[in-house]
């Protein structure tokens, strides 16, 4: 058992990570190859992300919360994105000769990088230099790829422009391009970059959660501002968002309420678990903010999704080997003669023992959407505040998975009336917690 607590304790430490927390965007290219007369002058980029990565930029970083990313805020997500890619020369290789040169990348020259916002979606815009002398027959090859996968780009093969007089394009996959010289000389320079085709795209509606989650963050800059009142305003909406926050799917609700029917247990402990179970759950939320800011150092990453992607199926395992386990000590208890003159002392502390499985078990899996929490008390310095926020989100969830319990423990006190009823109870209990690991497992191979 303790090397199972200890199992679960490094996992979840280990597997954290920050915002980006929550996905990797998918990032479309925009190629223009610009020519002017006997050169190729540059190639322009333009990066198009995802409206869903947008949002999650803007909940963090729009901190004077007008809706919207201004110039400084922008300015603040620029600052991140070079620190990732300029390292990294910006993603790309580029080569250029009579053949495809893979070894060696000529130099990436970038200039006139800047971000907006189109249609409610990101946009990275930027030019390559090149000045590479036209020479027919020539093939310039240009690779960009996120080999750490922060970033999933594919570049648009219907969005490549350039001049179809002086080139043959060729799409080798979804990350690289050539350009075959067939003549001598550009007569003709090269046409405006073709913009994508934009969707109009409808505001969705704010969501309870959304709404909370803008009052909290409007709590926390008028207490970064000096307003004592709003920290009690901050912890009455914090519990209230962690009430509605785990009455959505999860969180334990029927894990605990199946735990209960199965186990004997005072309406006192049941509490305890469930307020212990709450905590872990936003405990994990922090673990991964932490993670994610002093050693990965950066919020553009994948990580996130696969650290809680493995966490969600190593807490689906323990689920099932819990259920195997309440099942084993029902037949065994079942055909023992002296259960009644057993040890009570070592009952409880075997029962104590899988009452902490249980509460990591059920709380294991961290939540992304707390995690922004996490992170406004970075990016606004109000840490003691979203401590506090936290603690009060923890008992909120907790009330929710409680109250699960309290009417768990009803049917099992009622039950005990009923012998049949009973039986059926402690049988069908752990099998239905062993479905709701099995179904955890599997739901998270098919995200």
């Amino acid at each position: 058992m303790k090397v199972l607590i200890g199992l679960v304790l490094i996992i979840q430490t280990l597997f954290g990570c920050g915002l980006c927390t929550v996905f990797s965007p998918q990032t479309k290219i925009v190629i223009d190859l610009k020519t002017d007369n006997e050169i190729i002058k540059e190639i322009d980029l333009k990066w198009i992300l995802t409206k869903p990565f947008t949002e999650t930029l803007k909940n963090v970083y729009d901190t004077n919360l007008d809706n919207t990313l201004d110039e400084k805020e922008l300015s603040t997500v620029k600052n991140i994105f070079l620190d990732y890619i300029k390292p990294r020369k910006y993603l790309s290789y580029i080569s250029y000769g009579k053949k495809i040169n893979k070894i060696q990348s000529n130099t990436i020259n970038v200039k006139d990088l800047e971000l907006y916002i189109d249609n409610e979606i990101l946009h990275i815009h930027y030019k390559i230099s090149l000045n590479y002398k036209i020479v027919k027959d020539n093939i310039l090859y240009f690779n960009i790829d996120d080999k750490e996968q922060f970033f999933l780009i594919e570049i648009e093969k219907n969005s490549i422009n350039f001049d179809k007089e002086l080139f043959d394009k060729n799409i080798i996959d979804l990350n690289s391009v050539s350009f075959h010289i067939n003549k001598e000389i550009s007569t003709n320079n090269v046409e405006d970059a073709k913009k994508i085709e934009k969707k109009n795209i409808t505001k969705n509606e704010e969501t309870f959660l959304t709404k909370f989650n803008k009052e909290i963050k409007q709590n926390l800059l008028e207490i970064k501002n000096g307003n004592t009142i709003a920290l009690f305003t901050l912890l009455f909406v914090s519990f209230l968002y962690g009430i509605i926050h785990a009455l959505g799917p999860g969180h334990g609700k029927s894990l605990a309420f199946s735990y209960f029917m199965i186990t004997k247990s005072s309406y006192l402990r049941a509490f305890i678990i469930s307020q212990l179970t709450a905590f872990i759950h936003i405990l994990g939320a922090l673990a991964l903010v932490l993670v994610s800011i002093f050693i990965i150092e950066s919020f553009f990453n994948n990580f996130v999704n696969d650290s809680i992607k493995l966490i969600t199926q190593l807490s689906a395992v323990f689920i099932m080997l819990l259920a195997l386990y309440l099942l084993y000590k029902k037949f065994k208890n079942k055909d023992s003669s002296c259960h009644s003159c057993c040890s009570s002392e070592n009952e409880n502390n075997e029962r104590k023992k899988q009452d902490i499985f249980f509460v990591l078990t059920a709380g294991i899996i961290p939540c992304p959407g707390t995690v922004i929490l996490f992170l406004y008390a970075f990016i606004l310095k109000t840490y003691f505040a979203v401590i506090l926020a936290s603690i009060f989100i923890s008992l909120g969830m907790g009330l929710v998975i409680f109250l699960s319990s309290f009417f768990s423990i009803k049917l099992n006190r009622m039950s005990d009336n009923y012998n049949k009823i009973r039986s059926f109870l402690d049988i069908a209990s752990p099998i239905f917690i062993f479905i709701l690991g099995l179904l955890l497992f599997f739901n998270t191979n098919i995200l």
